[in-house]
C-alpha cells in the first residue's frame, strides 16, 4: 500500500504506477521448443489422450494376440463369446449362457 504522502511525492516526481511480470513466449526443454499454449492443458484433455493411448495399446495387443492389461478384458469377453457360441450350437446349458 502507498500512503497519502508517498502518493503526493510520486505525483510531484511524475512517476506513474506500473506493472511488471513475465510473458512466456516459448518453452525450452531438453532441446525441444514448445509454444506456451502447451501449459494450458486441462485434466479432461489429459485424460482423453491417456484413454486414447490405452485403447490403441488394447487394439494392437488384440491384433497381434499378445496379452496386456489393456487387452485382457477384451480377450476374456471374446473367449466367453466363443464358449457361448459353442454352447448354443451344441445345446449345452450353463447359468451364464442362459443369462446371456
Amino acid at each position: 500500500k502507498v500512503g497519502q504522502s508517498e502518493a503526493t511525492l510520486l505525483q510531484m516526481l511524475n512517476v506513474m504506477p506500473f506493472a511488471y511480470g513475465l510473458v512466456v513466449e516459448n518453452i525450452y526443454d531438453n532441446g525441444a521448443v514448445f509454444a506456451p499454449e502447451i501449459l494450458d492443458i486441462t485434466d479432461e484433455q489429459l485424460l482423453a489422450k491417456f484413454s486414447s493411448g490405452v485403447a490403441n495399446v488394447a487394439c494392437v495387443s488384440l491384433a497381434i494376440s499378445y496379452c496386456t492389461h489393456a487387452s485382457l478384458p477384451h480377450s476374456i469377453m471374446n473367449g466367453f463369446k466363443n464358449v457361448l457360441a459353442v454352447a448354443v450350437e451344441t445345446e449345452i446349458n450353463f447359468p451364464q449362457a442362459d443369462a446371456a
